[in-house]
């Protein structure tokens, strides 16, 4: 089982760039982030808390610590939904839904026999912008991202106590186009081995388990490049011969074609067998966040990690990040 597959070229150059005109136009787009969250388990944390916690643990330790608010410049990409299971955002994808390529792909790095598309996103970084190392969010039976915070998704995953609830999902980072910067780090030996860092190459994709590999996207633009003005909730389109980027309204700043990191990220549903895939397609013996909250509670005290009296919601988040999440010794 290979770590990762290159697929250069992807579509060919006529084709990418009718996909990449189509990209453009799609917008406008928006922040990753728009707010914490208000209520339940984890509440104050962002979608991606671990992530974010650790990249500020790891500038700190470099001792290029920046002010919350650039460091959350720096990090909160601008997305765009293509397709989400049945929703379909952007019609006319078929070839690129459903390649062939990115289908064999996808079988080879999880070992399934069976791969069935079911997100594709577009990313968009600006230049001071960068994307933490992190494992992207999986799924369970019963429980994903439009039901349960992603951030306890992935520890859900590393604590590897649901891996019979877990659909395994590869995917894929397809470059649409060149920018300075902007690498794809990937940590395809183990977080402990040095990292593999793919350049950004017009028309090529990247297929990997993603779910298990720690990955991140080096900085847009020069290395000690000032981070750009984004706040939560701004906006990106393109306009004119240029990014044009908003804040409620009042534009911002501008960017070159050639300036801003465009990919689109490409996600399959990965199944032993079509047993498999039905079983989880009928809801059976599906798994509730009430359990899997449990479940992990349970798991911390047998580890001696609990106090006497559980924590508030969002000390006990912080707690689970803490314990269960291990990641690379290299820095971004």
């Amino acid at each position: 089982m290979s770590a990762f597959a290159l697929l250069d070229p992807f579509l060919g150059r006529a084709t990418m760039a009718a996909l990449r005109k189509r990209v453009d136009g799609f917008g406008p787009y928006s922040t990753y982030v728009a707010a914490p969250a208000t209520e339940g388990l984890g509440r104050g944390l962002v979608r991606r808390h671990d992530a974010a916690m650790h990249h500020m643990r790891s500038r700190m330790a470099a001792g290029r610590l920046e002010p919350l608010d650039v460091f959350a410049a720096r990090t909160n990409l601008f997305r765009g939904v293509f397709l989400e299971g049945e929703t379909v955002g952007l019609e006319g994808l078929d070839a690129l839904v459903r390649h062939p390529g990115l289908l064999a792909a996808a079988r080879a790095v999880t070992d399934r026999a069976v791969a069935e598309p079911s997100m594709v996103y577009a990313n968009l970084l600006v230049p001071g912008q960068e994307l933490p190392l992190h494992t992207d969010t999986p799924a369970y039976r019963g429980l994903d991202q439009t039901n349960t915070p992603e951030w306890l998704l992935v520890v859900m995953l590393h604590a590897g106590l649901f891996e019979e609830y877990r659909v395994p999902m590869a995917g894929a980072v397809i470059f649409l186009g060149a920018c300075q910067g902007g690498e794809l780090v990937i940590f395809d030996a183990g977080p402990e081995a040095p990292s593999t860092r793919l350049p950004v190459v017009v028309d090529q994709a990247v297929v990997f388990d993603s779910e298990r590999l720690f990955h991140g996207v080096a900085r847009v633009g020069a290395a000690g490049g000032p981070a750009p003005t984004v706040a939560p909730g701004a906006r990106i389109a393109w306009q004119g011969g240029a990014w044009h980027v908003s804040d409620r309204g009042r534009e911002v700043t501008t960017w070159r074609f050639d300036e801003v990191r465009v990919t689109i990220q490409w996600k399959a549903k990965c199944y032993a067998d079509a047993a498999d895939r039905a079983r989880s397609a009928e809801g059976e013996d599906d798994l509730t966040r009430e359990e899997a909250i449990e479940m992990l509670v349970a798991d911390l005290r047998y580890r001696g990690r609990m106090p006497a009296e559980r924590p508030d919601d969002t000390a006990l988040a912080l707690l689970m990040i803490d314990e269960y999440l291990r990641f690379p010794t290299e820095a971004l």
